[in-house]
């Protein structure tokens, strides 16, 4: 029984995950035919800050809907509602800071990270995007733990590839035929 359950996780977490590789690989394809080495460099200086907002929420979320399963296993809805609206509140503080950098200084973020004017200048919005998207991101990520811990990893899991193909798709689309480049992505 155990391992059946344990199965119904982790089969959906490893599907989840290998599409969150796929559509990252897809980037990484997309803005090397539409930016070349410079547009490569400028995502791998931009990836990690994308990991750190995945860190966070991911953290956040995990923890939160942890502690969520366990108190209303054991009765507490109170306390337990209080964990699921206090996790959000805490990415969305969380995600501030990157959203204040993203608005206000994207080009410090880059040349910090070792870019020089020229990957600047291609990265720029790019990097703009997703530090101002990061409050998004950080709580989709702890939203998704939530889903997942609520008995539905394969509703969680569904959500995450439909994204990912959704952004492939548009990645595509806003890359090449609208001509946005780097920032489509």
């Amino acid at each position: 029984m155990i391992e059946k359950k344990l199965r119904g996780y982790i089969l959906p977490n490893i599907l989840a995950t290998t599409g969150t590789s796929c559509y990252v690989l897809a980037d990484t394809i997309f803005i090397s035919m539409a930016e070349g080495a410079n547009g490569i460099t400028g995502l791998n200086l931009v990836l990690p800050i994308f990991a750190i907002t995945f860190a966070i929420g991911a953290m956040i979320g995990i923890g939160s809907a942890t502690k969520y399963t366990l108190l209303k296993s054991l009765g507490d809805k109170n306390s337990a509602d209080k964990y699921f609206s206090n996790s959000f509140f805490w990415s969305f503080l969380f995600s501030l800071p990157f959203l204040i950098l993203g608005i206000f200084v994207p080009d410090v973020v880059l040349k910090i990270f070792g870019a020089d004017e020229v990957i600047v200048n291609v990265t720029h919005t790019y990097v703009r995007i997703i530090l101002c998207f990061s409050p998004f991101f950080m709580l989709n990520f702890t939203f998704t733990a939530f889903v997942r811990n609520d008995n539905s990893p394969r509703i969680a899991m569904a959500a995450t590839l439909i994204s990912g193909i959704f952004n492939i798709i548009f990645d595509y689309i806003l890359m090449f035929p609208v001509g946005m480049g780097m920032a489509g992505a």
